[in-house]
Formats: C-alpha cells, structure tokens, sequence
C-alpha cells in the first residue's frame, strides 16, 4: 500500500513538471498571444489523467484489503488419485460481501468427489473464510485448473469488483509405468478366501442362539397345544359348615389331643376358649375374639337365645381364667365338665336357632 503511494506522488509529480516547462516553453515562443489557451488545455488533460488515476487507484486500495489464494496439495498424481483443491478468501465482512465461485461437479477432465463446508475464521478486522474440494482425475495427461471469479461487493457504496484465482495451477496425471520387456502372466482363478477364526466363533454362537430359540418355540407350542386339549381334573367340591357343624368338629378334635392328660392344661383351655368364641362370633355375630371373659357374658346378657346359657359359660370361662393366669390345677372331672359345658352350649344354642328359623318359616308359608 506504501508503495502504491509513493508511486502514485512520482507520478503527480513528473505529470505537472512536464506541464509547467511545456507552458513556459509556449509563453516564451513565437505564440504568445495563445498563452491562456494553452494553459486551459493542459488544465483539462492534468484534470483527466488525475480523475483516472484516482478511480485506477481506489480499485487498488479496495482489492488490497479483499485477499484470494487457491493451492493444490500435489502437482502430480497417478490417475484416479486425489487432489485435494483448496481456496481461501480473506476479508472483513463488515466492509465486503464475498461470493465464492459456483464450482461445478464435472470441469476440464477433473471430477468432483468431495466439498467441505466454508470454514471460518473469525478476527478482530480480517476473518478468513476457507473451503476444501476433493477432484479426481481419470485421463492422463496435464491439466490446467481453471480461473475461478470471486464477486466482491462492498458495503459502503463503493462498486463491485471481480478476483480471479491462480492461473498456473497444472496437474500432471500419471498412468502406472508397465514393463513391457517381460512376458503377460497367466490369468489366476478365483482362489476361496480362508474365514476368520472371530468371524467363525461369531458364526458358531449365532447358530446356536438360532437353535436355541427354535427349540424354545416348538417346545412352547406343544405345551400350549396340550394344556388347551388336556381335560380338566375334577375338583373336590368344598364342604362349606355351619358355625356349629365346626364347632363342634374343632371341639371333636381337641378332645382327640388328649392335651389336659399331657399335662397341658393351658393350652387345652385356650383352644378350648377359643372355640367357643369362634361360634359365639360367627353364630350370633358377638365381638368376642378381643373381649375379655367379663365382657362376652355381657355380650351375652344381649342375646335373648343365650340368657339361658350365661351361667354356665360364665362357669367354663372362669375355669379357664384361672387355668391361664393363675396356673391351676383343675380336677380330671373339671376339663371333661368343661367339654361337656361347651358342647351342651353350641348343641342347644343352634336347636333354638333352627326352632325359630322353621316357625318363621311356616308363618311365612301361611
């Protein structure tokens, strides 16, 4: 930029020197009397010269501050290889608007295989702007890469311009040198390629998974095929008891225990106890698992069907009481009174519900 300058003062300079000896010679010669016309004319043209050399020198200035460089990778390759083409424009964006060439896919015998994208970057008054495309070459020979235009248009009103890239980029294309000085050799057969041994085992488990999973399938089928085609097996139909039905089977089998003659007299009226609850809770709905002894006889007392039964059930758990928290010792004729006290209670205790439920019957009936 310095040098334009310089140049450009050199110039100017020279241009009005020669100006003014070439008037002072047409003063002091035989034509005087044209001295003002010639200073007119050498006016006009310096004011030519000088208008054309700043427009010549703005375009100077504005292209030095646009830079476009293109290279090549290798200049010789052997045909089919690649070259990888390369062009990069420098430039402020802020002042310039750049439009990189449409590069086409086929061009001067070379092809196109691949485009990166334009990689930029970015600085504070110059980013670069850079791309890459791979060309290949099938035809031997040298090649010239063409001249590619970039369209510069700047920002601030000044006009748009052209750059061209560099015109000397030559690739040679080779073909692969033969000897001819030695015989043709025999056209070899396909030959078997030998598999991997990884490529076996993975072959080896696949089969086997394959294998597998078809065994699993037919096996499934079968069994499905035969469950749907299997009869189904008869089934026992549950003997569902009335409260007293197993009552008095429970009592039935605490008798069998034989736990008071172990000398297990506390568990013996504890199951004991417990049936008898069981009845009174299911029978006739009485809260009696949680209760105390003193609070199922009052319970009881409720029940109209049971009043008849309160003294002895207050008897039969009172034996108990004292068997479980005092640890007595009840007589031989104690424990067989106490079976007894709750088989009478649950025998009687259903005779008058059955006797109520077959008078509401026959009343109902009538």
């Amino acid at each position: 930029m310095d040098t334009i300058i310089v140049n450009a003062k050199n110039l100017m300079s020279s241009f009005l020197s020669l100006c003014n000896m070439q008037g002072e010679q047409g003063i002091q010669g035989e034509f005087k009397l044209e001295k003002v016309s010639v200073r007119n004319t050498l006016k006009s043209t310096l004011l030519k010269y000088i208008t054309a050399f700043l427009f010549l020198f703005s375009s100077l200035v504005a292209s030095a501050q646009v830079g476009i460089n293109s290279h090549i990778d290798k200049e010789s390759i052997l045909i089919g290889d690649y070259v990888e083409f390369q062009w990069i424009a420098s430039y402020n964006p802020l002042q310039y608007q750049v439009q990189f060439p449409m590069l086409p896919d086929t061009f001067n015998h070379f092809e196109v295989v691949e485009r990166s994208k334009i990689d930029t970057t970015i600085d504070r008054d110059l980013s670069t702007f850079k791309q890459t495309i791979r060309i290949t070459n099938f035809d031997s020979g040298k090649w010239q890469l063409p001249i590619f235009d970039f369209e510069v248009k700047p920002l601030h009103g000044e006009s748009a311009f052209t750059l061209h890239t560099d015109s000397s980029l030559f690739v040679n294309v080779n073909t692969i040198a033969v000897d001819t000085s030695k015989a043709f050799m025999p056209i070899k057969g396909i030959r078997a390629a030998s598999m991997p041994l990884k490529l076996i085992i993975l072959y080896t488990i696949g089969a086997i998974l394959i294998a597998a999973l078809l065994i699993f399938l037919v096996w499934y089928l079968i069994k499905t095929m035969r469950e749907k085609n299997k009869a189904p097996l008869p089934t026992t139909p549950q003997i569902i008891l009335l409260p007293h039905e197993k009552a008095l089977q429970s009592l039935g089998h605490l008798e069998k225990l034989e736990l008071w003659q172990q000398g297990q007299e506390k568990l013996y009226h504890t199951q004991l106890t417990d049936i008898i609850r069981t009845y009174l809770e299911e029978q006739f709905q009485i809260d009696c698992l949680e209760k105390t002894s003193s609070e199922i006889i009052a319970q009881v007392k409720k029940k109209k069907m049971l009043n008849a039964f309160r003294q002895p059930l207050r008897n039969l758990f009172e034996v108990a009481d004292m068997v479980k928290f005092a640890k007595g010792q009840p007589s031989a004729e104690e424990h067989l009174e106490c079976m007894e006290i709750a088989i009478q209670i649950i025998q009687e205790s259903y005779k008058k519900i059955k006797a109520a439920a077959d008078f509401e019957t026959s009343k109902n009936a009538q």
